[in-house]
């Protein structure tokens, strides 16, 4: 494990809030140092971004708000400034994250729509043909390509089927763990309230 990975903690519950215990013993741990931007606007750790989203999608009521609990380095801990400064980040990096994905889903949903009506019009235009050369053209290679046209103008629809089949959920889905988390309620406490067997000290 890295200086710069998080320490995981656990999942857990409480008064109806599903609860995100993260464990915090660098300020590298929790940003990505790289970024120059102040602190409400520098993106999260990559590390710590991806357990806050894998834990969020492991939740078994996927309707209960969510609370994360950062427990965090004593020196980080006293640093006020800082600390409230770690606990408005998390939900404004997801809120940040939010309205990208909402953007590209909208672009998305527009190239399939456009992609469907070029879809079906191709499809008219190959069943069309099909039908003219499969029953009044007389000659074996010209059905064999009549019957292929059909299959040809089926197929221009998978790129819009995929979409309303398959991606148009998977991001709908993506978009509503980011807004859980966006609207999370975050606190931070010292790690020795921590009590569980196995965390390293």
């Amino acid at each position: 494990m890295s200086e710069n990975t998080p320490h995981v903690c656990c999942l857990g519950e409480d008064c109806g809030h599903q609860i995100i215990e993260v464990r915090i013993g660098t300020i590298g741990q929790f940003y990505q140092t790289l970024d120059p931007s102040p602190d409400l606007e520098k993106d999260l750790n990559p590390d710590t971004v991806e357990y806050l989203i894998d834990t969020t999608e492991e939740m078994k009521n996927q309707k209960e708000e969510v609370h994360i609990d950062l427990y965090l380095e004593y020196s980080l801990f006293q640093n006020n400034e800082l600390k409230s400064r770690m606990e408005k980040s998390i939900p404004a990096y997801f809120s940040r994250r939010v309205d990208i994905l909402e953007h590209k889903h909208r672009m998305s949903h527009k190239k399939a729509r456009k992609n469907l009506i070029r879809g079906l019009a191709f499809l008219i235009v190959c069943v069309a043909l099909s039908v003219i050369l499969t029953n009044f053209v007389d000659n074996a290679l010209v059905y064999a390509f009549g019957q292929s046209l059909t299959v040809i103008g089926w197929v221009a629809l998978w790129n819009p089927a995929e979409f309303y089949l398959y991606n148009h959920r998977e991001e709908k889905d993506e978009i509503n763990i980011m807004k859980r988390l966006a609207g999370a309620s975050v606190s931070s406490k010292p790690f020795f309230v921590l009590s569980y067997n196995g965390l390293p000290e």
